[in-house]
């Protein structure tokens, strides 16, 4: 089973392909991490991304192509999933031709939609704990238990790109390049919309439904 993950800034995708790699193993695509692994491999496909990375620049769309490509063609039994990718159109066109040559199918596409004001109450209240990395909501998923590192009360903070200016930056080049993906995989038949406006349970449970997915891991 292949599926990605889209939706706006703040819906909830990594929290939920969180949830499905722990209970049901979906191996899961960043290309950030991939990158430096290929980097630190020293291969030359490695060497050639840290080229792009020292000198400051984007790594083209050819080499993100074959990274893509790479992750696709091994274990390909695996379930896979992808957040945060595809981004923008040459990225689905890219991830499509890759699933074509490698004879694999994309399962499901999952929009997870959220109202704007909703999504902006969502960013200007995130909070993340220093020591231990868990995300909170100081609305609806405030603090309920002691860090996982230091056994305390968690050490709050908000992160930059959670502002309200920030937020709308980051909204405005969403709506501009992953809402065409929209229109490109419902075309395909494969978006699956899920209402995101819930607490992350009630999110999970619309999600397993959709891929026909008991709790917990069962298949």
């Amino acid at each position: 089973m292949i599926i990605v993950f889209l939706g706006p800034p703040g819906s909830g995708k990594g929290t939920q392909a969180g949830i499905l790699s722990r209970e049901h193993h979906f191996r899961h695509f960043d290309a950030g991490s991939l990158l430096r692994t290929e980097v630190h491999s020293g291969s030359a496909l490695g060497e050639e991304i840290a080229g792009y990375i020292n000198e400051g620049r984007l790594v083209p769309i050819n080499i993100i192509g074959r990274i893509t490509h790479k992750f696709l063609a091994e274990r390909q039994a695996d379930r896979t999933m992808f957040d945060g990718f595809p981004r923008n159109l040459e990225q689905a066109s890219l991830l499509t031709a890759s699933l074509i040559e490698l004879k694999q199918e994309l399962s499901h596409v999952l929009y997870l939609h959220i109202d704007e004001d909703d999504l902006l109450q969502r960013i200007v209240n995130r909070r993340v704990c220093r020591s231990c990395k868990r995300i909170y909501n100081l609305v609806s998923n405030p603090p309920h238990e002691n860090c996982s590192v230091t056994g305390m009360d968690c050490d709050l903070y908000q992160r930059d790109d959670d502002s309200e200016e920030v937020f709308g930056r980051r909204l405005r080049i969403y709506l501009e390049e992953t809402v065409p993906i929209l229109r490109y995989y419902e075309d395909a038949g494969k978006l699956r919309t899920i209402d995101a406006d819930a607490d992350i349970e009630d999110v999970s449970a619309r999600i397993r439904d959709v891929l026909g997915m008991a709790r917990n891991g069962q298949a």
